[in-house]
């Protein structure tokens, strides 16, 4: 099969870390003896390969003949643009115009606005975030509605793809279309190959957690710190992650009584199964996740989880059986929960083992069989 995946962006030399999540399906399907190549909008045209995925760069309109050789597209993050060299519009018209099979995953950003889902995230005295909120709000998200209602047709073969129940109903919610009834359920798989399953017990102590450092908002720093005054005092905390508030919370960290240190920098795939061997329980705190894949890695490798009742987070743990979960940004109830798993060497056993075997059945070479074998 020659799948074709557009995409907004794609690793790169000199930018590695650009939509991974995309690069590491491709892979995936390379092994599986597929043919692709990635195309990505750009002002200037450029080919190049990574990991024997071919990616093509260019203005749309010299993109979208590789459309018409596809037997399957995936969409991926393929955004609407003022600059007409740029505006995934113009590939999304021509995939209506021949009726090319095609899989649109859905992440969240092509369909939930801000004031509607994060609100707070938006800082009233900086222009660029008040620019990126209306750019959001009022032209992208009404743009990618009228894309995705001429999806909807009968006459398109396309399936809505997305990672937990709850981030489908979200996506509905917001843009106001049916998508279920050409939708379907798919995690993000996790590569149980790369992550070790070992007995973290002796190792209960320390605490980990992997998210972008953004204090407030869907990451939910805040609520990590405030919970950790709240636990046993021989646990020690790392916060492994990178972004704009290092700073803030390395502050916040030097002023509690708890013991927290923060790690500062971008994980590479390789080096997480690395940071799990060091570390017994994993703190998986969140606002809004759609499956939460650094979480379900942890739980991979056999670090129990304790998250919040909250978004997509029960579909992927399921409290007393695969992890723990606190009511929703409840402190003081998910610091119990940690200290109790910390406390009780059968449950502490018996979740990791659990969620492994969850984790199991949905392994990255399960799911992207599932994408490449659905029927449009």
């Amino acid at each position: 099969m020659k799948i074709v995946v557009a995409t907004g962006r794609y690793p790169s030399k000199g930018s590695p870390y650009s939509h991974m999540f995309v690069h590491t399906r491709n892979k995936q399907y390379l092994k599986q003896g597929h043919e692709v190549i990635v195309i990505v909008p750009a002002t200037t045209e450029n080919t190049y390969h990574i990991d024997g995925v071919q990616v093509v760069e260019g203005p749309v309109c010299k993109l979208k003949s590789y459309l018409f050789e596809a037997d399957r597209a995936m969409i991926h993050l393929l955004l609407h643009r003022f600059d007409k060299k740029l505006d995934g519009g113009v590939l999304y018209d021509a995939i209506l115009e021949k009726k090319i099979p095609t899989l649109f995953f859905i992440h969240g950003v092509e369909t939930q606005t801000i004031w509607g889902s994060r609100r707070d995230d938006i800082q009233w005295r900086s222009p660029k975030s008040i620019a990126r909120w209306l750019y959001r709000d009022l032209y992208l998200i009404n743009k990618m509605k009228k894309t995705m209602s001429h999806f909807l047709a009968d006459s398109v073969p396309v399936k809505f793809v997305t990672p937990s129940h709850w981030m489908l109903k979200e996506a509905e919610r917001h843009i106001g279309l049916n998508l279920s009834p050409k939708a379907e359920i798919i995690p993000n798989g996790i590569d149980t190959k790369h992550f070790q399953f070992a007995d973290r017990w002796e190792q209960r102590f320390e605490l980990t957690s992997i998210r972008p450092l953004y204090y407030r908002g869907k990451y939910a720093l805040d609520l990590l710190l405030d919970s950790s005054e709240h636990l046993d005092g021989n646990v020690h905390i790392s916060i492994y992650g990178k972004g704009p508030d290092a700073e803030i919370i390395r502050g916040i960290t030097e002023q509690l009584s708890a013991n927290v240190s923060l790690n500062e920098g971008f994980l590479d795939a390789a080096d997480i199964p690395n940071v799990h061997s060091k570390h017994g329980l994993y703190l998986g705190v969140t606002r809004m996740d759609a499956q939460g894949v650094s979480m379900c890695e942890a739980m991979a490798s056999g670090l129990p989880v304790v998250s919040f009742d909250t978004c997509a987070i029960p579909e992927f743990v399921k409290h007393d059986d695969t992890g723990l979960l606190a009511s929703a940004y409840d402190i003081e109830e998910y610091a119990s929960l940690v200290n109790k798993l910390l406390n009780d060497r059968e449950l502490f056993t018996r979740l990791a083992k659990s969620a492994r075997a969850e984790m199991e059945k949905i392994d990255i070479d399960v799911t992207t069989k599932l994408e490449t074998t659905i029927s449009l």
